[in-house]
């Protein structure tokens, strides 16, 4: 499912997430949920999320508000840094940006 346009997400350590590919960008986000917006050119958008705790990182992806149930595909697998943790490949639109939102939104380091 990988295209030029895809978005490999996935924690590091234990405080960071990873994005790779289309958007490449590291978010320090220690012990509280990391969440982010990903919004193509003609508004469509999807929401991820990431939160290391006991068991490791856990990854989630779904659809904003208003968007109907519709995401773009994304795919589960292994995390290139640690291969006990999950990773999001996330084909998305060309063009689209990221908005890191709620408590760790200070924005990529």
């Amino acid at each position: 499912m990988s295209t030029d346009n895809s978005i490999l997400m996935y924690g590091a350590s234990d405080d960071v997430v990873v994005l790779e590919g289309a958007i490449d960008d590291e978010f320090g986000c220690y012990d509280k949920l990391w969440q982010a917006r990903l919004t193509a050119p003609d508004g469509t958008s999807m929401q991820v999320s990431a939160h290391y705790g006991r068991d490791g990182w856990a990854l989630a992806s779904g659809p904003v508000d208003g968007n109907t149930g519709k995401t773009w595909p994304v795919a589960a697998g292994k995390s290139p840094d640690d291969k006990e943790n999950p990773s999001l490949r996330i084909d998305a639109p060309a063009g689209t940006t990221i908005e890191v939102f709620g408590d760790c939104a200070e924005g990529g380091e």
